[in-house]
This record gives C-alpha cells, structure tokens and sequence, in this order.
C-alpha cells in the first residue's frame, strides 16, 4: 500500500503538501498540530511498540501462569523431581538465548527481552517449588526469596535488563515482607516494624541504587536508575499509607506522604516526567480520603469530602499537565 502510494505521488495524482506546511509560521498547539499534519501528509508508518511490549507482557504472563496450572495438575502423576527438572530447564533454555545475543555483542530485540524476563520468572516459579515441597531451608524459608532477588539481581546486570531488575527489586520486597508473619503486621506491638516502615525501608534501599546510576548515561545504565526510583517512590507512598491507617503512626504517615508528594512533583516538574505527578496526586488523594474517613465519622460528609476531593486532584492533575505540555513546547 506503501509502495503504490508513493508511485501515485511520482505520477502526480497525489499531492504532497508536506513543505508547505513546514513553511507556516506557528507557535504553541498550533506547531504541534502542524507536525501532526505534516506526518500526515507523509503518510509515515505509526510505531506500534507499546501495543508489542503489552501483548509480550501478556504472553509473558499466560506461560508463567500455564506453568502455574502445569504443576498443579500434574503433580502426581509427573513426580516433584521430574516437574522441577522441566521447568529448571524451561528456563534454562530461556536463558540461553539472551547468552546468544550477549556473545554476538548486539542488543536484544524486543522479543528477546522478554524471553530473558520469561527465563527469570520460570527460574523463580522452580525454586519456589522446591522450597515449598521439599523444605530446604526449613524455618528459615523466606530466605529463599533473598537469595532468587541476589540471582535476578545478578543477571539484570549481566544482560544489562530493566525486567529482571524489576524482578529482583520485588523478590527483595517479598522478602522483606514475609520475613514478618502476615498475620503480626498491625499489632501493637510490631508496629514500628510493620508494613509501612518495612516498605519505607524498601524504598530507601532502592533509592540508594537509583545513586549508584546517578551518573551514568541512559545507554551506560540500560535505564537502571528509572527502574530504581519508580520502585522507590511507589514503596515510599505505599509505606507512607500503611504508617496512616495505624491510629498511634496516623500523622506520622500523613507527613510522610506529603513530603513524598511534594518530591515527587517536583521531580515531575522538573524532569517532565507525568508519571510523577501522577503518583504524587493519586497517592495524595488516597492519603487525604482516608485521613477525612478517619477524623469524620459522619457517611454523608466523609463522602461529599471524598467527592470534592477527587474533583480537586482531576483539576490539579490536569493543569499539571498543562504546566508540562507548555515547558515542552
């Protein structure tokens, strides 16, 4: 379709006003509409990486949960040693083709990547296996967890990949979270080392390693310090919520994610990043919903609060984002 447009266009019968557009004198919204009609006019192919990355994720998934239902039908009639053997090898395989592209010295393709994500979570899903059947390291249990988050850890680094640090980053909070009994979280007396200061913990740890790349180009540090902070300020605002809904660390927590709100705007504005101003408005919301919730007991006010409250983050969300479409411009 490509080629007979572009023989058209050497016959004359399509126009092309491409440099007539470039030519018009324009600010603001009106350039950016201009470069819209421009690519138009061209009829340049649109990219459709995102929808890639999305279908690959899924696929990622429905292996990994496949393999999930694999084990659990197959439980007896396979045998533990045999089920385990097949997926170590499953994700050994996996491996084996992020090597291949490590030793021809070229980048992985999209494709690629997530094959390399695929191995780390089939790797994962066996030693959890083990360790649930076979016990291996007894009461010390979640330390298993430590250990798959030092491995995912490792071969981030070793094949330069963001998924497996991602990986690595949540086996480590895992850790921290199941090193605590789940059912000991809000009691009184693990209070200050329950979940909000466990997840502040975690998100001081990841900040430190979004450091160690502070200096590094974005290609150097194959985006390492990104996936760093993005976890350090989710945990932060997790933490800082979970301080929140105990009564004795209530305005310790409503500080604490003002404070968070207040950097991570200012990281938003500053680097031009929505994503950041995004957390800092949806996870103050949440926060100031439920302080109302918690200081009015009255349904009819807590809710009209609520209301307004959501209205007021949507209206400040989207001058944020004016605020950035116009330092762009």
């Amino acid at each position: 379709m490509r080629a007979k447009s572009q023989s058209y266009r050497l016959l004359g019968i399509v126009h092309d006003l491409s440099r007539e557009l470039e030519t018009l004198a324009v600010e603001g919204v009106s350039a950016e509409a201009r470069s819209a009609a421009v690519r138009l006019e061209r009829r340049e192919i649109f990219s459709v990486h995102r929808e890639l990355v999305v279908m690959l994720y899924a696929g990622v998934a429905t292996v990994v949960a496949g393999v999930g239902l694999l084990v659990k039908a197959n439980l007896d009639r396979i045998g533990p040693l045999a089920l385990l053997a097949g997926i170590l090898l499953a994700s050994l395989l996996c491996y084996a083709v992020a090597l291949r592209a490590r030793r021809q010295r070229r980048e992985r393709r999209l494709g690629e990547d997530y094959v390399l994500l695929l191995a780390a979570l089939l790797f994962s899903a066996a030693i959890g296996y083990a360790e649930v059947k076979f016990r291996l390291l007894g009461n010390a249990w979640s330390r298993h967890l430590l250990l798959l988050a030092a491995w995912h850890l490792g071969t981030a680094y070793f094949f330069r990949s963001r998924l497996v640090l991602s990986v690595a980053l949540t086996a480590f909070a895992t850790w921290m979270g199941a090193e605590l009994q789940f059912g000991a979280l809000f009691e009184s007396g693990n209070r200050w080392w329950g979940a909000g200061p466990r997840a502040l913990v975690c998100a001081i740890v990841f900040y430190a390693g979004s450091r160690l790349h502070v200096m590094e180009a974005a290609e150097q540090g194959a985006g390492f310090r990104d996936v760093y902070r993005q976890f350090a300020v989710n945990f932060g605002f997790w933490g800082a919520l979970a301080l929140g809904a105990d009564a004795s660390t209530r305005w310790i927590g409503a500080v604490t994610l003002l404070g968070l709100a207040l950097a991570s705007g200012r990281v938003g504005l500053t680097e031009r990043r929505e994503s950041y101003l995004v957390y800092a408005v949806g996870y103050s919301t949440i926060g100031l919903i439920w302080l109302e919730a918690l200081l009015f007991r009255d349904f009819g006010l807590t809710s009209t609060l609520g209301l307004m409250t959501v209205i007021g983050a949507v209206v400040l969300l989207f001058s944020l984002r004016a605020r950035l479409k116009e330092s762009r411009a």
